[in-house]
């Protein structure tokens, strides 16, 4: 049996690339079909931008790619715990 160790980070990589691209058409139909255009939305109380579907899809990429950047960050960080006690 091989001992190669074959990383998942391309795999991550390519399936993020793949949801933030997704997230940014479902922005963009939100914006295409909302009924609010022209009207500022908020975020907790703070208005921030003119809903329009270039806004929309932008936001809802930017959005998408924190939330990843939070999930593969943590995902890092408890790795490095187990790979210790797998040592």
């Amino acid at each position: 049996m091989s001992d190669r160790i074959v990383s998942s980070r391309p795999i991550f990589l390519i399936t993020a690339a793949v949801v933030v691209l997704v997230a940014g058409g479902i922005g963009f139909v939100v914006g295409t079909t909302g009924q609010n255009r022209g009207t500022a939305m908020a975020v907790f109380g703070v208005p921030l931008f003119e809903m329009s579907p270039a806004t929309m899809a932008l936001f809802g990429m930017a959005l998408t790619t924190g939330v990843l950047i939070l999930l593969f960050g943590l995902v890092s960080y408890a790795s490095r715990f187990d790979n210790e006690r797998a040592s």
